[in-house]
């Protein structure tokens, strides 16, 4: 009897291992990287737009899986993320920046420093980012930068999606002529 039930509970765990584990195993996967992606853009709206937007809604709208579309010859943990945001305007001016910039009219207010100086307290920055996030050695997910240059045309240039807006009055100021 005794031999019998421990057959049963063997066969039990062995059939509970390979059906259920792996869900929890996919599950656990979701939760570390809608979890890394929260942080990491988190870190990336704070780094892009220097502190002068306090995030009032983030959430992960997509989680799409590389691993089969790629052929890179190796087994790398690569997923795109698509968030969505929403941000405020707050006081802050950033201390790297002239003080003379947030003065209103100001002429060095152009450009990529639309929404720094451009906009009033309060302003609603919104839209979606897309993300490319890698899995690194101690197994936790980290954001692969778009851009191995220091330059850029706009704050969040390589991750916002722009989805058919004008760069002019979204990311930046003023209208440029002849477009």
């Amino acid at each position: 009897m005794i031999c019998v039930l421990r057959h049963t509970a063997i066969v039990f765990l062995s059939l509970w291992v390979a059906c259920c584990a792996p869900a929890l195993a996919d599950e656990d996967t979701d939760k570390n990287i809608t979890g890394s992606a929260l942080r990491e853009t988190r870190d990336i709206i704070a780094r892009e737009l220097f502190g002068h937007y306090d995030l009032t809604n983030l959430a992960v709208l997509k989680i799409e899986d590389l691993q089969d579309r790629l052929s890179l010859g190796h087994d790398y943990g690569l997923v795109k993320i698509t968030m969505e945001f929403s941000a405020k305007r707050n006081t802050t001016k950033h201390p790297t920046l002239n003080p003379n910039t947030f003065e209103p009219g100001n002429a060095m207010c152009r450009s990529w420093l639309y929404l720094h100086c451009g906009v009033p307290i309060g302003h609603v920055f919104q839209g979606k980012l897309e993300l490319l996030l890698a899995v690194d050695r101690d197994g936790s997910w980290r954001a692969v930068s778009p851009h191995w240059r220091s330059r850029r045309p706009y704050p969040l240039h390589g991750y916002l999606l722009l989805e058919g807006r004008e760069e002019e009055g979204y990311v930046l100021f003023p209208k440029q002529q002849g477009r």
